[in-house]
């Protein structure tokens, strides 16, 4: 960062960004090194066709459907939400995506209290989240949270292939194939943000309950959605099947599900409303049963859970969350190891 002055002088077009662009840039830099090093990935080399995103730390102004970015000047945009009253701009975020530029403002009031969780010993009711594809989200209480399946429906997959076919036969570098590149990309934009909206609704319905903490299950969705382990005929030397192409569309399912996302945002609104959230190990969850504690696979049969040991019958995904909230009562008792909080 100390050899930026350096670099405007060596290459003078560098001039016309601003500093604190390149310093973000910079600690954006610093941090793919740090995740590589940690075995996180490898950085991604961007040049200026896919660098899609800066950030503005100083000099930022707002007057009312115009903002001052340094080194751009004055522009319009349109001012979707206004900034309230004794908030100061802290940074700016500039975003390009298909359909045009986008402005993101951070803004901070120190006079705004911050929400202070409630502790262990103070959690009394507690509900549980189990995560699925058929439906979306299975509460202990009984409620079940549909999935619309916004890219891996019928309609959508069907539009999808239509327009990448439309890519693949137009001239490769041609503009009539940027143009249609750029259709997929608004499609793609469009089902991201249907599926954001959704999440937010689902988010704000499991915490507005009337509960002090809400357990989650902590599940490895990378690991999830690994390849599976290649078969080979030890005579012949040739490639069995492993199954993959069955898996393929499983993990297609569970990307559009975007179970990641949603548990960010539901641990997010807990904070601000000052509720605890539980990460469970959600390990034979719902080949458990309930009534006598057998752990078999042939317990459960689609969205059925009937025990071969005593027989006890209920839905397999509403007793997993109830497994999950009872786990998560267990450890607030201090029966098990510590829960991470949120």
């Amino acid at each position: 960062m100390t050899a930026l002055p350096d670099l405007k002088t060596a290459r003078p077009w560098y001039s016309g960004i601003d500093s604190t662009v390149l310093q973000q840039n910079v600690k954006r830099l610093d941090t793919a090194y740090k995740n590589f090093f940690e075995g996180r990935g490898f950085p991604r080399f961007k040049n200026r066709s896919n660098f899609t995103s800066f950030t503005f730390v100083m000099g930022i102004k707002v007057k009312g459907n115009k903002i001052y970015l340094p080194k751009l000047g004055w522009m319009r945009f349109y001012n979707s939400r206004s900034i309230p009253d004794g908030f100061t701009i802290k940074a700016c975020a500039v975003r390009k995506r298909q359909n045009g530029w986008y402005v993101s403002l951070r803004i901070e009031n120190k006079s705004v209290p911050y929400t202070i969780a409630k502790s262990l010993k103070d959690v009394v009711k507690v509900i549980g989240c189990d995560l699925g594809i058929t439906k979306l989200v299975h509460l202990s209480d009984g409620c079940q949270i549909e999935n619309p399946k916004f890219s891996t429906s019928k309609k959508a997959k069907r539009t999808l292939k239509i327009r990448q076919k439309r890519i693949n036969r137009k001239i490769k570098g041609s503009k009539n194939r940027q143009k249609a590149a750029k259709k997929v990309g608004r499609l793609h934009q469009k089902i991201g943000e249907r599926r954001h909206a959704y999440q937010w609704k689902v988010a704000n319905k499991i915490v507005s309950r009337n509960v002090d903490a809400i357990a989650i299950e902590n599940l490895n969705i990378s690991g999830m959605k690994h390849r599976c382990q290649v078969k080979i005929d030890e005579k012949t030397g040739r490639f069995l099947k492993n199954g993959q192409s069955r898996k393929k569309g499983l993990n297609r399912s569970i990307s559009d599900a975007g179970w990641g996302e949603l548990i960010l945002k539901i641990e997010y609104l807990a904070a601000k409303q000052g509720k605890v959230t539980i990460k469970v190990n959600p390990k034979h969850s719902s080949t458990e049963c309930r009534n006598c504690g057998h752990i078999d696979k042939s317990n459960r049969d689609g969205e059925k859970f009937i025990c071969v040991e005593c027989g006890y019958y209920q839905h397999a995904d509403i007793g997993a969350a109830k497994t999950i909230r009872d786990r998560a009562l267990k450890m607030v008792r201090g029966d098990s190891a510590k829960p991470g909080i949120f």
